[in-house]
């Protein structure tokens, strides 16, 4: 076993500057800590011969198990950078210059090779006049020579300037992970390998983390070293949606042929490979501990831009089938049955298949119903097909524009837009840890269509109407066996929410369900249910669970109070 400890000494994490000012790559990703010991080795003169060895055999390891703490986005703050450029003379001149040092290091080559790789005189010759053409000072000093409105151009303050984005965490401590107050301290990432190398490997790969002082931006300062004791796995890789990069084996050498083509001047792109990664619950693999429905699994969650987020809760079902009809018309044919959810006839499929959810600020003090994202939900045990269609397609769709941002074609209100994300989440409501918290009381977000119409609850006699209300109870109980959860020990049903924010039943629209044409038109209720063991979730109940209805959230005291304060600050 091979561990290697990453402690950020500030508390938080910054990272390279991207286009996406949410990529905020929590957890780091193991390929940007290679390329760290990458650079500690080679800035060694003359570099280590064990150390390469060391990371030659790093680079052959599978992707690591990543320990990592939870993390709360912050603010992510624009900067205007000068564009690069060091020439103070005219374009010319700098040009004519390029050429002339490329033309000399091919002499210089030449000569040493035809002398054996001795350095003759005239090669000494050569050198001289490539550190003169090269002399940063010489090129300074000719600037009065130059155009004067050129020279003045090319001036910081004059040049052109470029946003650029450090999207930064703040780590959270290990304990009470749902906490957004956090205090400066240490907090630590590991990567762990399943092999262990020789002892002379192992002393070489301690001494090269020793060396690494950051990872990502300059101001995350870390401090690294080789651990015995292994943590429990937070991330691991393998099916998930939560994309990290990991190297292949010959990167060294691939690095270094980068760097030969760049000097570290000019724009590069470094190679990687792309590994999906899961988060992993503390209760996996725990038996009997916490109940799970059929309806949880990982989500690929996606924010709507900020001018698309005052959509009502009731229009959930709208979102959800226009997500719908984009993803699988980027779905290549045939379709398998765990995308569409039918089988060749048209018939509902019977194999587990994906869920489109709208996810609405609810569930705090000041919750306005504002849909703040969407989310496609792959539940654990959909088919491998059907996972890599889903997440082929979505690539595809995001392929299309250079920014990613995705366009939903709403018909006469207009278009939205959207873009997706990955944790962590500067929007509580798109969190799936949210939506998912461990709980015996859940209440309704958006309402629940019931499988079975109870009959009239509005009209009729007391007698009638009570009957009605004791149908619809039991087609919640009967809703909750139908996704694998015990019967609940309390069913409430209303037509009003338990949960801030959300709408009454009566402001959603008719849900019909069925062929084109026709349908059954389903009776919306709002519930709030009590199971006698804690259940994860995503909890989604009802015939609607597919298309945005009968999204539940937890309710225990604990949740609450903390769904208070985290969407106070992340959904205002």
């Amino acid at each position: 076993m091979t561990t290697i400890e990453v402690s950020f000494l500030t508390g938080r994490y910054t990272a390279t500057a991207h286009h996406d000012r949410s990529a905020h790559e929590w957890p780091p990703h193991a390929a940007r800590l290679f390329s760290a010991m990458v650079a500690a080795w080679a800035d060694a003169d003359p570099p280590d011969e064990t150390e390469r060895t060391a990371l030659e055999w790093l680079e052959t390891q599978p992707p690591p198990r990543i320990s990592a703490p939870g993390a709360v986005a912050r603010r992510a703050v624009s900067h205007f950078v000068p564009v690069n450029d060091t020439r103070v003379i005219a374009g010319a001149s700098y040009d004519k210059r390029v050429e002339d040092v490329a033309d000399l290091l091919g002499q210089f080559e030449d000569e040493v090779e035809s002398a054996g790789g001795e350095l003759t005189a005239k090669a000494s010759r050569l050198q001289n006049k490539i550190d003169k053409k090269l002399d940063v000072e010489s090129m300074v000093g000719r600037a009065g020579t130059t155009n004067v409105a050129t020279a003045v151009a090319l001036l910081p303050e004059h040049r052109g300037k470029k946003e650029r984005h450090f999207p930064s965490v703040t780590l959270l401590p290990s304990e009470g992970a749902e906490s957004t107050v956090v205090s400066p301290a240490v907090s630590s990432v590991t990567y762990a390998w399943d092999d262990s190398p020789t002892p002379d490997v192992t002393n070489a790969l301690d001494s090269l983390v020793s060396r690494v002082t950051r990872l990502g931006h300059s101001s995350s300062l870390i401090s690294c070293r080789l651990i015995d004791e292994v943590p429990p796995a937070t991330h691991t890789p393998g099916a998930g949606t939560q994309m990290l990069r990991w190297v292949k084996s010959g990167q060294l050498a691939a690095l270094e042929a980068e760097h030969a083509q760049h000097k570290a001047i000019k724009p590069r792109s470094l190679p990687f490979h792309a590994v999906p990664y899961r988060e992993v619950d503390a209760t996996e693999g725990v038996p009997d501990k916490v109940l799970i429905p059929t309806t949880a699994g990982d989500w690929i969650v996606f924010e709507l831009d900020p001018s698309h987020r005052r959509m009502p809760v009731t229009r959930a079902v709208e979102l959800a089938r226009v997500l719908r009809e984009a993803v699988l018309s980027l779905v290549e044919d045939p379709i398998p049955e765990g995308v569409s959810g039918h089988v060749a006839d048209g018939r509902p499929t019977e194999v587990p298949h994906l869920s489109f959810v709208a996810l609405p600020n609810v569930g705090h003090e000041r919750a306005d119903g504002r849909i703040m994202g969407l989310a496609v939900s792959l539940p654990h045990d959909l088919d491998d097909a059907a996972r890599r269609a889903t997440l082929r397609g979505i690539g595809t769709w995001e392929d299309r524009r250079e920014d990613r941002r995705l366009q939903l074609t709403m018909g006469p209100s207009g278009d939205a837009w959207m873009q997706r994300r990955q944790p962590p989440f500067s929007l509580t409501s798109l969190n799936p840890r949210v939506w998912e918290r461990r709980s015996r009381w859940w209440a309704s977000a958006t309402p629940v269509a019931l499988p079975t119409h109870p009959g009239n609850l509005v009209g009729g006699t007391p007698a009638a109407r009570a009957k009605a209300w004791a149908r619809a109870e039991e087609s919640v109980a009967k809703s909750c066996a139908h996704i694998g959860l015990p019967r609940p020990v309390d069913v409430r049903v209303s037509f009003v929410s338990d949960l801030v924010g959300t709408r009454p039943v009566r402001d959603f629209p008719a849900f019909k369900q069925g062929r084109k044409g026709g349908g059954i038109q389903r009776r919306l209720v709002h519930v709030s249910v009590e199971f006698p063991e804690e259940v994860r979730g995503p909890l989604v109940l009802g015939s609607g669970r597919f298309l945005g209805l009968g999204l539940m959230r937890p309710m225990d005291d604990r949740a609450q109070r903390e769904a208070s304060n985290e969407e106070g600050v992340g959904d205002g």
